[in-house]
């Protein structure tokens, strides 16, 4: 009983409600600590990768750029893990082999390594 609480609450925080239907933190990194995601806002989902100074910008109708924003992580930041997924509001994110990506409307960013992706 007290694994299948904890599995329960380990899942509802990294996809977007803390337990007691609170909303999750609005960030997660990956388990390597390669790569991070945060919230800006409501609308605007920041990611970026360790040592890279430019970040991938999603806004809730789909569109993105790169831009220089802060997304910091540390060892408590919530991770993500592949077989896990990252919802808030508009924006989804699936991590998958070193490389997170997210999508909102009809666009999506994906960061891995020091690459940005999808921005347009």
């Amino acid at each position: 009983m007290i694994a299948a609480l904890a599995v329960a609450t380990t899942l509802a925080a990294v996809s977007g409600v803390a337990a007691g239907g609170s909303p999750a933190l609005g960030a997660f990194r990956l388990e390597d600590g390669s790569a991070g995601c945060r919230l800006l806002d409501a609308k605007t989902l920041a990611c970026r990768t360790a040592g890279r100074a430019a970040a991938a910008v999603l806004v809730a109708d789909g569109s993105s750029r790169a831009a220089d924003v802060a997304v910091d992580w540390d060892e408590d930041t919530p991770v993500l893990l592949p077989a896990e997924s990252w919802w808030q509001g508009a924006f989804s994110c699936r991590a998958r082999a070193g490389a997170v990506t997210c999508a909102a409307g009809d666009g999506a960013i994906t960061v891995a390594g020091h690459a940005l992706g999808g921005v347009r």
